[in-house]
């Protein structure tokens, strides 16, 4: 109930002298004293909702201290996930540098071989080539040599 004072009989007094009937007056005076009684708020309602209002904004402010809580450690937990990942990828690239290198050096090696191989050959078919026709011009000179008279 609240502590508000409405003085009924003087409010119906007053309408009585206004000309409204002793029933009207005491009707419209009892609605009156429950209108204020329900909607108007007193010191004290205004108090309780301040009150309220203290309660919820500091148990928003523990929230939000525990939401920064929580983003702080997720922050601090992408931060060593993204060193891990650092570490390894950095990991991951040396071995693939080094294994690309080993993979270099032996296409070089195995080119070097085939070189070789082929300069066997090609030096092979040159002096078989320089011998046959060393052999053609020594058969074709004796050869015109017999026809030509002494």
């Amino acid at each position: 109930m609240n502590a508000l004072i409405f003085d009924t009989l003087a409010f119906a007094r007053r309408l009585e002298a206004a000309g409204f009937s002793r029933g009207q007056a005491e009707a419209l005076a009892e609605e009156q004293a429950r209108l204020i009684d329900d909607r108007l708020a007193t010191k004290a309602d205004i108090a309780a909702v301040r009150s309220d209002i203290e309660a919820q904004r500091l148990a928003t402010e523990r929230d939000i201290a525990a939401v920064r809580g929580d983003i702080e450690a997720q922050r601090l937990a992408t931060a060593r996930d993204i060193e891990a990942l650092r570490l390894s990828t950095t990991h991951d690239i040396e071995a693939l540098r080094q294994s690309t290198t080993r993979e270099i050096d032996s296409l070089r090696q195995s080119t070097r071989s085939d070189l070789a191989e082929m300069k066997s050959d090609l030096l092979k078919w040159l002096v078989g080539t320089v011998g046959l026709q060393t052999v053609v011009i020594l058969g074709a000179v004796l050869a015109l040599m017999r026809l030509l008279p002494h």
